[in-house]
């Protein structure tokens, strides 16, 4: 059996049964098999941006969008941030902030 990709739509909520022709759990190997013309792919932007940017991947069903999901750093306490993982943290938030494709 396939995987299903879960969208909000025009009319709201939709689920989509494909039958991937690889399976991987690595957004990198994705991106770089869609560079190779070798199918579509349902990856985040901050993995993507730059290459829809410069035209060398192309988004469909433009009117769909994935269903969301966050990033979370997880540290033991927020009363005691390290600097170090207070760097990490701040290093995260404006990489992902960067290599977002806006909507």
């Amino acid at each position: 059996m396939g995987d299903t990709w879960e969208f909000d739509g025009p009319d709201g909520p939709v689920a989509v049964e494909v039958l991937p022709r690889m399976h991987t759990n690595s957004g990198d190997t994705c991106r770089v098999a869609a560079l190779q013309h070798c199918g579509i792919i349902l990856q985040p932007s901050f993995l993507v941006g730059a290459d829809l940017l410069s035209g060398a991947l192309v988004e469909v069903l433009r009117q769909f969008r994935a269903i969301e999901f966050d990033v979370y750093a997880v540290y033991p306490t927020r009363k005691y941030v390290s600097p170090k993982v207070r760097v990490l943290i701040d290093f995260l938030v404006e990489a992902f902030r960067m290599r977002a494709w806006p909507r």
